[in-house]
């Protein structure tokens, strides 16, 4: 096939490496792109050329399919470009740090003889996956809230996320899931307010939107120390309920069972009967991999991970970060 590359060796980078590799697609990595190669820092891409000059893949014919997993204000100048050479991107979260950066991205994408994917895994974890099932088949009914928790120690595997100016703070790189869930359930936001407990404390976060739906969204990125990264979301219809927690031994550690998961789990319970179930195993990245190739090599089309719900989700995030700095509701036009 058509050969991958990777822009970024970091914790990102590995992970899309170990999905490319987990789709069976490990020897077609060809290049791994950072601005300080590190010979054998992506074990997954073993047959991979580390190289610091993005234009060696740009002016690669043989490179149809590239994962940007690099600082997110670089996501505009690196994928516009990658998109012009005619690329399939599969871009990391959050497509970028301002509207006007996302909308250009998603331009170039609608000129772009390749396509767009951005990265929102957690669209591709199997219990958010049957929670979507099952409100798109009716059994919730209308749903009338959605709430959803995230919670994480402090990051330690890249220094550039405590930098605001990098990472857009905590809800635009880590409450984004969130709020790309609440809206994927509950249709246009409207008016966002946040609370917050102090500078590094929890927040809570309330979303209305067109229709009637409220959402919710708690994050917390100071856990105690042991405290394992953590997921929830709760969904509340005029016909039933339905729950999904997963939470991981470490964001970096396996189990000795050699499954991440502490807690992967989900259940109904609704006028049409109850089901709960546990999720032995799941790979989301390497769901979310095989996805974006398939797409990418037959339609081009991401219906489960459009770029225009990346958009709106980064409106909600810095509608979010607005409230919390004037201490008001801020309205999402």
């Amino acid at each position: 096939m058509a050969s991958i590359a990777i822009i970024g060796q970091g914790y990102m980078g590995n992970a899309h490496a170990a999905a490319w590799a987990s789709a069976g697609q490990a020897d077609s990595i060809k290049y791994i792109c950072t601005p300080r190669p590190k010979e054998g820092s992506v074990p997954a891409a073993s047959k991979a050329k580390y190289i610091s000059d993005l234009d060696v893949i740009i002016n690669d014919a043989d490179v149809k399919y590239v994962s940007v997993c690099t600082p997110t204000p670089t996501h505009k100048d690196i994928t516009v470009a990658l998109l012009a050479a005619g690329k399939h991107v599969l871009l990391e979260k959050p497509i970028a740090l301002t509207v006007a950066d996302a909308k250009a991205v998603a331009d170039a994408a609608a000129k772009s003889s390749g396509s767009l994917m951005i990265a929102q895994v957690v669209r591709f974890f199997l219990g958010y996956q049957k929670l979507r099932e099952v409100s798109e088949a009716g059994e919730l009914g209308k749903l009338l809230s959605v709430h959803a928790r995230r919670f994480s120690p402090k990051p330690t595997w890249a220094t550039w996320l405590g930098d605001e100016s990098q990472s857009g703070g905590m809800l635009v790189d880590f409450s984004i899931h969130d709020f790309d869930q609440i809206n994927m359930y509950l249709g246009k936001p409207t008016e966002v307010f946040a609370a917050q407990t102090s500078p590094t404390g929890p927040a809570e976060i309330t979303v209305k939107y067109e229709g009637g739906g409220v959402g919710q969204v708690q994050s917390f990125m100071n856990a105690a120390e042991g405290v394992p990264f953590t997921s929830t979301i709760d969904l509340l219809g005029t016909t039933g309920i339905a729950h999904y927690e997963f939470s991981a031994i470490s964001a970096t550690e396996e189990s000795s069972s050699g499954n991440n998961a502490g807690v992967n789990s989900w259940h109904v319970f609704s006028s049409k009967g109850n089901t709960v179930e546990q999720i032995a195993t799941d790979d989301p990245y390497g769901r979310q991999v095989k996805y974006f190739f398939d797409q990418a090599s037959s339609s081009g089309k991401y219906e489960l991970s459009p770029t225009s719900a990346a958009i709106t989700a980064l409106q909600v995030c810095l509608a979010a970060k607005a409230s919390l700095k004037e201490g008001r509701p801020v309205s999402i036009a």
